[in-house]
């Protein structure tokens, strides 16, 4: 137990350590080939733990090649995630209150091969405008006021959510051994993403189902 909680803690690290240190620095480097990550809200719902509120937002993700060659994109079930949620409709950059929270979703008990001749069951070929979907939960606290709230929590009214997701949780050395290794079937993506950033508005309901 100990040493899958140390793996996945090492594993989290990397992907955040890539999400929160290194994203502006490469991603300016590697303007093209170009891969967008967009999101939509495909349930919003509120439970209750106590007294506390919690938001709960269902997301489908879709990942599109906006570059002229095809990318290879990891697609497999670890995924490592940052969530932002800015309070009010303001423009990007202007000061705001903000949460962030940190998530992952990390199986030990399914071994993923990742180090192969060629890019396995694990990843997405993607074709110039093509893309792929996939789901993942997220959410946060619901403060009624200001004296509740807290950078973990979010008050009723508009916000804006972006998820900072990354695309590879292994060593930036095996990164680039499979780019090269892997080159004639397309390009091995391997930074960071940003999502679009989507409004949306929260709606806390007078009564809440106990959170399950």
């Amino acid at each position: 137990m100990i040493a899958k909680s140390l793996k996945r803690l090492g594993a989290l690290c990397v992907a955040l350590g890539l999400l929160t240190t290194c994203l502006p620095s490469t991603v300016a480097a590697q303007s093209k080939p170009q891969l967008q990550l967009t999101t939509e809200i495909l349930e919003q719902s509120y439970c209750s733990i106590g007294r506390d509120t919690s938001l709960q937002l269902r997301l489908k993700l879709r990942y599109t090649n906006l570059s002229d060659q095809r990318l290879i994109v990891y697609n497999g079930h670890d995924l490592f995630f940052q969530t932002k949620i800015r309070a009010g409709d303001v423009p990007s950059g202007t000061p705001s209150a903000e949460v962030l929270l940190l998530n992952m979703r990390y199986f030990d008990e399914e071994l993923e091969r990742l180090d192969a001749r060629s890019p396995g069951r694990v990843f997405a070929k993607l074709a110039p405008g093509a893309s792929f979907e996939r789901e993942l939960i997220t959410g946060a606290g619901v403060a009624e006021d200001a004296a509740a709230s807290s950078d973990t929590t979010v008050r009723p009214g508009p916000h804006t959510l972006q998820l900072i997701v990354s695309t590879w949780y292994q060593s930036a050395k095996l990164a680039e051994r499979l780019r090269q290794q892997w080159q004639r079937e397309g390009l091995l993506w391997s930074q960071p993403l940003y999502s679009v950033p989507l409004k949306f508005t929260v709606e806390k309901p007078p009564i809440t189902p106990p959170c399950r």
